[in-house]
Order: structure tokens, then C-alpha cells, then sequence
């Protein structure tokens, strides 16, 4: 275990230094917002003298822009007026002008707004303009884009990275508020209070690290902690991330999710106060424990670069003792739990991302189950009171909410419930899910010829409804969450509970995604035990809103190999446009680029339902 020493005298920052000296602080009126004063210039790669300048590559006075621009009325750069970094000339930074309006600095860009707000023309950046923000807690930089040209300053995200969970962090120096030191040693300004933190692995999963912090200040708006992988190489993909401070739990306690096992992580906090200066720590280090205990993840990674850098939340599937695992960009298991039962059909994280939850596939209605786990491990509920007749999948809603399909009466392929339930307990029956929805289909595994068999559920935040697929009579239903059919895909349209329906023409269907642009992309299995006729993805465009509506074949895919899974199988749209598909039987996940090329393969014996995640803390992606 390793525990950090006390974080003491952290000054606030009045200013932002790139490979050259620190500044003393100015007030809030002057530059970047107003003229500039003595001590408050922004220096890039040299020193700046009185009367507030700007220096690029040299000293300049008067108030200035060195070597091609001058400072207008008001402090603000013009766009077009500031200097390259690191060099004279005139012109906007590489890739980008500053914006109008106000210097581009950390915690919000001049004419861009706060956090997450991108600069009107780009950030000073090499390689293009921010999607998010370049340098701000809450932002990204774009591929081929670093703060300085060349990575001068040591914390600057490198050329081609992201300082996300699965992105690029600055090799030989930390990413820090404000601008580290570059070769010269100089330290950044550090907040005027004081932070006590100390850190360790967690005792129940060895990848993941507990801080335990305080401070003697009340006025923090919020707060995170930055991580990142010491010496990582240069094809890593995973290399650290940020990790939100819950500054209301009474704990004071944060955890750093997605870290490799048997690695050292240097880590720092990220302070915003009350009148929005950020400020930081110094750096400080953890040692994630052994992975010797995790699964066996293979990884075939046919093009890295084309990777959607996140996590996938996954487990066993059918008649498998795999844990709940989630795995990243690189194919190493980040994170293992035996909390998922055998033949676990879904293991997914809660919508505010604190705790995981698995459940038994119990396809037959023979007793299954769910459990819980806390992201550290060390609060776990093997068998949740009142959901033993849970079954396939479940999905979560905010404020802690757990909703899941559930046999409604004994025997196979019979009527299920939708429950709810909430953290303390509550379970509310929220709807039939059965003929009051759509009309049944033929069993196979001998529950008749009008039966049903739910199998896939996800909840929609933006309209607050579900969507539910079966398999017997090869059907999608969207649903409001009170119970009211809104429409019908697939299965028959013949007396249809549903006000709009439109028929399909494929046989057994499991997970499924509806993008917020109506296109629609399932699992599509196949004939039972047809193992020669190949699983697919199916992508469709709905047009629900129209009188009649109408489903658009767009795409069709199935693998090479032609695998072909009976049970299960999953597809998600990821925000890069990939495509993640889990044939589940055949114990195969593909990632798959825009054209439907195989990108990265994982493999095991088998797979349950699959959710790919940008971060591992807040909301989930669909």
C-alpha cells in the first residue's frame, strides 16, 4: 500500500506559464479580460516585463503582442493578433486564432465560455481548434491538436491524445492547471490553502485507488483529481483520466477507476473556487496492486489509431462463471468483480457510475437474480431482495434507479413485469410487459405458439420511456414509462396495442440501440440452433412520427467468420461512429470503424450483453 504525504500551501493562480516563469497574481479586472499590469502577462516559452505584454519566444513591454499583433482596447487579442508560441511572426497560434472576446486560458476561453467552451476560431493549439475546450477540466483536445507547438510545456496533452480516460496524457511531466514547467523547472502557482490527501489500492480490487482528502476551505465550487500512467508507452491508448471530487459526501473520499494493474499512477487535485480560479496540487503518486486474479481477455487489435478510446462493461453469458470485468482501449482488465452470478447475461454500472450491477440470465424461469457491487468492491449485496425472478437485462434510470424485466408467473416464455427499483429498497411493478403490448409469438424452447420472451431493455432519459425487445414474435416496443405502447417494430401489426406499427422481416432479435437521430441498430441471432445461418447487425432509419410509420433499411453486417450466436448478442453506435458488436455465445466482441471493418477483437469462452463507456463515472452512453 502507499499512502501520499500532505498537500500544504497550494497559491492561486493568476496566470498561465508555458516553459517559462511564474507570474504574481493580478486582479480579476486585468489581463486577460482588461489591460494588461505588472506581473499578470501570460508567458510563452519567456519572460514577460511590466505593463502586462504577452511574450512569444522574447521579453516585450508596453503592452504589446511580441512580433505581430498589438494589444486592442480592452485586453482582448484580436483574432489573428497573437503571436506563434514560441516564435515571432504575426498570425493566429497553430491551428487556430484566439478568440474575441478574451485570452484563451484555462477555465474558459475568450469569447467560449467556462468549462467545456471552445475559443471562436480555435485554442493555440497545435493541429486545429478544441472539440470541448483544449486545457480545461472538462474538455478535450482534438486528435492531431497540443496546447504548444511541439509539446513545449511539459503538461500539455501530446500532438494526437486526449486527457480523458483512454487518452494520451504528456510523456516526461504531469498535466497540470495552468501550464507545468517546462525544462526550465519552474512551478506553476498552487492554491492558497490546504488539501491533505492520502491514497491506496483498494483492499477488494486491486486496480482501483481510494483517495481519502480534505481541506480547510469552504468556498469550492468543485474539484477533480487528474491521473495518469507513469511511463506509459507510446501505444497505450488507456493512460489515465479525471476523476470527479464529491464534494457533498462526508466521506471526502474519490475513487480513480480504470487503471491497469501493477502500475504507478501519478495523480493531482484540480481546484475551481467560488469565483472561478482554479488551482492545483502538487503531484503525487499510487501503485495499483496485482491483476494475477482477473479473467483472460484476448485482444486483436487491427487498427489502434481507429479505436474508440473507452471501456467496455461486460460478463460471462451463458452457462459462464466470467465476472463482471471491464476492459479498456488496450485490452487489459481494468477491473474484476465476482459478483456477477453464473451465466450472467448483463453486468452494467449505475447511472451515476458509483456502484456495479449483474444479473442471471434465467431464460427458463427456474430463479435467478441481481447483485450489487461498489466500485471499490467493499460493498457488496450478492442476491437483491425482491428480484429473484428477474431476467436477460436491465437497464438504470438517474437518482440510483434499477429497472429490469421480471417473469410475471411460473412456466417458460410467460408475461413479465417491468420493475423499479430504487436505493432504498423500493420495488414498484411499473407495467406489464406481455399482450396488453404486443402480440406473442411462437416459443422454442416449449411455451407455446402465442407466448413471450423479453429479453432486452433500455431506458431513453429524453422522452423518459423504454424500449423492449422479444424474441418470439420478433419485436421492438417503445413504451413510456407509466406503460403506454408509443410504437411497434417488427412482430404483427395485426390489432397492434401500439398506435404506429410497422412490420419486419428477420428472425430473433436481442440488444438493440435508438439513437436520438431515429436510426435504430439490433442484434438479429437467427433461426434457433440454425448455427449456418449467421448472426447480423441490423441498422434501420425509423420514422415514427409519420402517419404510417415507416422502418429504412440502411446496413446490414455479419462476420467473416460467420459466427452465429443462439442466445443473446449486443450492438452500440459509439459517439466516434464504431460499432460494437458481442456475438455472445461465440465469446466474441468486435469493434468495428464506419465501414464496418474490424478494428479490435476481444475473446473469451463467452460474452453477456455488452456497454461500451466513454468514462467510467457518470451516465452511462445509452
Amino acid at each position: 500500500m502507499l499512502s501520499t504525504p500532505v498537500l500544504k500551501r497550494l497559491f492561486v493562480p493568476s496566470c498561465l506559464v508555458l516553459g517559462g516563469v511564474a507570474c504574481s497574481k493580478a486582479d480579476r479586472g486585468d489581463h486577460p479580460e482588461g489591460a494588461g499590469g505588472a506581473g499578470s502577462a501570460i508567458v510563452v516559452g519567456g519572460a514577460s516585463s511590466s505593463g502586462g505584454a504577452i511574450a512569444a519566444g522574447g521579453a516585450s513591454s508596453g503592452g504589446a503582442i511580441h512580433a505581430g499583433g498589438t494589444m486592442p482596447t480592452g485586453g482582448a487579442p484580436a483574432a489573428g493578433s497573437m503571436s506563434q508560441v514560441a516564435g515571432a511572426g504575426a498570425g493566429a497560434p497553430p491551428g487556430g486564432a484566439a478568440a474575441t472576446g478574451g485570452w484563451p486560458r484555462y477555465g474558459g476561453e475568450g469569447g467560449g465560455g467556462p468549462e467545456g467552451g471552445s475559443a471562436t476560431g480555435g485554442s493555440p493549439q497545435n493541429g486545429g481548434a478544441t472539440a470541448g475546450g483544449a486545457w480545461l477540466v472538462g474538455g478535450e483536445t482534438t486528435n492531431g491538436g497540443a496546447l504548444v507547438a511541439g509539446g513545449a510545456a511539459a503538461g500539455a496533452p501530446v500532438a494526437g491524445g486526449e486527457w480523458t480516460n483512454g487518452g494520451a496524457l504528456p510523456a516526461g511531466g504531469s498535466l497540470s492547471v495552468g501550464g507545468t514547467s517546462g525544462a526550465s523547472g519552474a512551478q506553476p502557482p498552487r492554491c492558497d490553502f490546504e488539501f491533505e490527501v492520502s491514497a491506496e489500492p483498494s483492499s477488494a480490487i486491486p486496480t482501483v485507488g481510494v483517495v481519502n482528502w480534505a481541506t480547510d476551505l469552504a468556498a469550492l465550487r468543485s474539484a477533480e483529481i487528474a491521473y495518469q500512467l507513469n511511463d506509459a508507452g507510446p501505444n497505450l491508448l488507456n493512460r489515465g483520466g479525471r476523476a470527479p471530487m464529491d464534494l457533498a459526501d462526508g466521506r471526502q473520499r474519490t475513487l480513480l477507476l480504470g487503471l491497469k494493474g501493477s502500475s504507478t499512477y501519478t495523480f493531482y487535485v484540480v481546484a475551481t473556487l467560488a469565483d472561478d480560479t482554479v488551482c492545483r496540487s502538487d503531484d503525487y503518486e499510487l501503485t495499483t496492486g496485482s491483476t494475477a486474479g482477473a479473467p483472460t481477455i484476448a485482444r486483436a487489435a487491427a487498427n489502434p489509431s481507429a479505436q474508440a478510446k473507452g471501456f467496455i462493461v461486460t460478463c460471462g453469458g451463458l452457462n459462464s462463471s466470467l465476472p463482471a470485468v471491464i476492459i479498456d482501449a488496450d485490452g487489459a482488465v481494468v477491473w474484476w468483480s465476482n459478483v456477477a452470478p453464473v451465466s450472467c447475461s448483463r453486468a452494467r454500472m449505475n447511472y451515476e457510475g458509483t456502484e456495479m450491477w449483474a444479473m442471471s440470465l434465467n431464460q427458463q424461469n427456474t430463479g435467478g437474480g441481481m447483485s450489487r457491487v461498489s466500485m471499490d468492491g467493499e460493498d457488496v449485496e450478492l442476491s437483491v431482495d425482491g428480484l429473484s425472478n428477474a431476467h436477460h437485462d436491465f437497464t438504470v434510470l438517474p437518482g440510483g434507479i434499477v429497472a429490469t424485466l421480471a417473469w410475471s408467473a411460473g412456466g417458460r416464455d410467460a408475461e413479465s413485469s417491468l420493475l423499479e427499483r430504487t436505493p432504498d429498497g423500493t420495488i414498484r411493478a411499473m407495467f406489464r410487459v406481455g399482450a396488453n403490448l404486443y402480440v406473442g409469438g411462437p416459443s422454442v424452447i416449449g411455451g407455446g405458439s402465442h407466448t413471450f420472451h423479453a429479453n432486452a431493455l433500455l431506458h431513453h432519459p429524453v422522452d423518459n420511456t423504454y424500449t423492449i425487445g422479444d424474441r418470439n414474435p420478433n419485436v421492438f416496443v417503445k413504451v413510456t414509462r407509466s406503460g403506454q405502447p408509443v410504437w411497434q417494430f417488427g412482430g404483427s401489426c395485426n390489432q397492434a396495442p401500439a398506435p404506429r406499427c410497422v412490420p419486419g422481416d428477420w428472425e430473433v432479435n436481442h440488444g438493440h440501440h435508438l439513437l436520438s437521430n431515429g436510426r435504430f441498430l439490433f442484434f438479429c441471432n437467427g433461426p434457433y440452433l440454425g448455427t449456418e445461418v449467421p448472426s447480423r447487425v441490423l441498422e434501420y432509419t425509423l420514422n415514427a412520427s409519420g402517419i404510417p410509420m415507416t422502418a429504412t433499411a440502411v446496413s446490414a453486417y455479419s462476420s467473416l467468420s460467420g459466427s452465429h450466436s443462439d442466445s443473446l448478442g449486443d450492438v452500440q453506435r459509439l459517439p466516434n461512429g464504431n460499432t460494437l458488436v458481442v456475438f455472445s455465445n461465440n465469446g466474441v466482441i468486435q469493434e468495428l470503424d464506419s465501414s464496418w471493418k474490424v478494428v479490435q477483437t476481444l475473446s473469451a469462452v463467452s460474452f453477456g450483453y455488452a456497454d461500451w463507456r466513454r468514462t467510467l463515472y457518470g451516465p452511462p452512453e445509452r
